[in-house]
């Protein structure tokens, strides 16, 4: 009775640690949002995209579709 309450004890760590659940709910952004825009900016930097390509799916990232 015991041990299976301490394999659940570090199961649940360990899901709690890998997962990201104590960063990511304590930040004030949007971690996909954010990796979007830096893989567009990556992209653009190693000239996958052109500059029109790139400030398209900027706003489209963004939110501000006009």
């Amino acid at each position: 009775m015991m041990f299976g309450f301490i394999l659940l004890l570090i199961v649940a760590y360990c899901m709690f640690n890998s997962s990201g659940f104590g960063r990511a709910c304590c930040m004030n952004h949007h971690p996909h949002g954010d990796s979007s825009l830096n893989l567009l900016n990556e992209r653009y930097a190693r000239g996958e995209i052109n500059r029109e390509e790139y400030l398209e799916r900027q706003q489209e990232l963004s939110g501000k579709n006009s």
